[in-house]
């Protein structure tokens, strides 16, 4: 929840990614005290920072991400879905690459047996 917290703080001055940058580096490194010296080096405003991590909106904001991806299985992270077949933890890029060739030759089946290139999606989620 911290490490959330701080993403969305940070996001909120604009550095939302340069702060996911730095704690993707330090992954083992996200207390409290290890947030807030990032946010000092990529220089937001920690005054600021600290009162939006304080902020129940903020908060409720992550909660509410945190539920979305519940309700699609999203169980672990990084999760992604290639026309929503799902593809959990990190992943060599043959994973991705084999999984979407894979979704392309069935899209390109359906597509030929006359399903329509925007029912394709549907069509595969049978």
């Amino acid at each position: 929840m911290g490490a959330a917290l701080a993403l969305q703080a940070a996001n909120r001055q604009g550095k939302g990614w340069q702060m996911h940058d730095k704690m993707f580096e330090n992954n083992t490194a996200l207390t409290p005290p290890d947030l807030e010296k990032y946010a000092k080096e990529i220089g937001l405003d920690v005054a600021k920072y600290k009162k939006d991590i304080e902020d129940p909106k903020l908060k409720d904001e992550v909660l509410a991400d945190q539920k979305i991806g519940n309700s699609v299985g999203a169980s672990g992270t990084p999760t992604f879905f290639i026309n929503g077949r799902q593809l959990v933890g990190a992943q060599p890029f043959d994973q991705f690459k084999t999984m979407i060739e894979e979704e392309i030759k069935q899209a390109d089946i359906l597509i030929k047996g006359g399903t329509a290139p925007a029912d394709v999606y549907k069509k595969r989620a049978q």
